[in-house]
């Protein structure tokens, strides 16, 4: 996985849409929704702060 905050490398997106998939999905929010734009924003930032475990980016959005 890239490192370098400024640039997502496929890998990484990859990683991303696998968990901002199933955090929708258990949400039950459709994927064109405001809700969803707003979840997908907050997993990007907190992958480029340095959180990599997908159990630990689900969790965040456990709540709610």
């Amino acid at each position: 996985m890239n490192l370098d905050k400024s640039t997502l490398e496929p890998s990484d997106l990859k990683f991303l849409q696998s968990v901002f998939d199933g955090i929708r999905q258990t949400k039950g929010i459709e994927i064109r929704s405001s809700d969803a734009s707003s979840i997908a924003a907050q997993i990007i930032e907190l992958y480029q702060a340095g959180v990599r475990d997908p159990d630990e980016l689900t969790q965040r959005f456990k709540a709610g």
